[in-house]
């Protein structure tokens, strides 16, 4: 019973923490802090949001599987899923950042910019990203594995 409590309070927590970095995303993206922006310094201001989408939606997974959890899912099908979404979203979020904000303003502002921007941060959450997606696959195949045995048993 305890553990269950602490699954529900980690969850309420990581819904805290996806609250408070939703609201200082849009408070920034949307130039409400720093109203006196030139308009093609805000509009790269909103592009560089990309990649924070994408971690958003990473701290909304980590809810997801706690939710899962606390459900009475199994904890190796929530992991399993997490691990999986999680490494997409670490993924996607560093591609953007390396890449997709540079090529955007590019694209939206015509500025000549560089080819990605050398961010080690980003470039480790997105090595990160592809390790967690490529473990989901083996603890996918023992949890399915496991329910096999169980049922001849």
């Amino acid at each position: 019973m305890s553990n269950l409590r602490i699954v529900k309070g980690a969850r309420y927590l990581t819904l805290i923490v996806l609250a408070f970095a939703l609201l200082g995303v849009v408070l920034n993206s949307t130039g409400l802090l720093d109203a006196e922006r030139a308009e093609g310094t805000k509009i790269k201001y909103l592009v560089a949001t990309l990649p924070t989408v994408f971690y958003l939606a990473a701290i909304w997974m980590i809810q997801h599987a706690h939710a899962a959890i606390a459900k009475g899912e199994a904890v190796e099908a929530a992991l399993a899923t997490l691990l999986e979404h999680l490494g997409i979203c670490l993924f996607l979020g560093g591609v953007a950042r390396v890449f997709g904000e540079l090529w955007l303003v590019r694209l939206l502002l015509g500025v000549s910019t560089s080819q990605g921007i050398f961010d080690v941060a980003a470039i480790t959450l997105g090595c990160v990203g592809l390790l967690l997606f490529v473990l989901a696959r083996p603890l996918r195949d023992a949890v399915r594995a496991r329910a096999e045995l169980a049922e001849i048993l």
